[in-house]
């Protein structure tokens, strides 16, 4: 399925009764997703991977902690179209602050047995240089030897260097700005946003040790 598009050029988008901590007033420096679009298109995803895996019963790997929140909505408009589903998690990490440090580092147990012979959906928050996934999916195929293995991604960042790895189910195409909220962090705060904001320079520089 199409991917949606979201420009580069600010949208005309209302963000006025957007409600967040208010501790991060100033930390945004526009809205680039509604909460709204963002379960929209969810159940726009799992219509189409039930369509797929229709008589099947897919384990749905959700990569921690990013994907939680897109996770979540996910099964539940899986759960509204019948459609069965095992769930397992995994908590990688390939980022450090703003920038893709170009390592992935595991800070999750998995039990390869329980994919062996599965069809396997890799859920993603999102894919910019595709560094965690083309880490991840070779070690999936080799040490559980599943039937399949494919990603549901919410958002792929657009850069000029394609990504080392691509998913079947994408949710928005954004451009290279670095986003927080609905699960999406910098270093560590920010997943308790509704929204998808891109962040601000007073965000970035904002002290966690601030908060109590």
């Amino acid at each position: 399925m199409e991917h949606i598009i979201i420009p580069d050029a600010p949208r005309e988008i209302e963000s006025a009764d957007r409600i967040y901590p208010p501790e991060y007033e100033g930390h945004f420096s526009r809205l680039l997703i509604k909460r709204e679009e963002i379960i929209e298109r969810a159940t726009a995803l799992a219509k189409a991977i039930h369509n797929d895996y229709k008589g099947k019963r897919p384990v749905l790997l959700c990569v921690l902690k990013g994907a939680a929140s897109f996770y979540l909505h996910l099964l539940e408009a899986l759960q509204d179209l019948r459609q069965g589903f095992y769930t397992e998690f995994l908590r990688l990490s390939s980022y450090e602050g703003a920038e893709t440090s170009g390592t992935v580092k595991a800070r999750g147990g998995l039990h390869y047995q329980d994919l062996t012979g599965k069809d396997v959906l890799i859920v993603e928050d999102m894919i910019d240089t595709g560094t965690t996934l083309s880490h991840l999916i070779p070690v999936l195929k080799k040490e559980a030897n599943p039937k399949s293995v494919e990603v549901c991604t919410l958002l792929t960042k657009r850069l000029q260097t394609p990504a080392k790895c691509e998913a079947k189910y994408v949710g928005f195409s954004i451009p290279n700005q670095f986003v927080i909220g609905y699960g999406l962090d910098y270093n560590e705060l920010y997943r308790d946003l509704k929204d998808i904001w891109v962040i601000s320079q007073k965000g970035i520089d904002f002290d966690p040790k601030q908060l109590h």
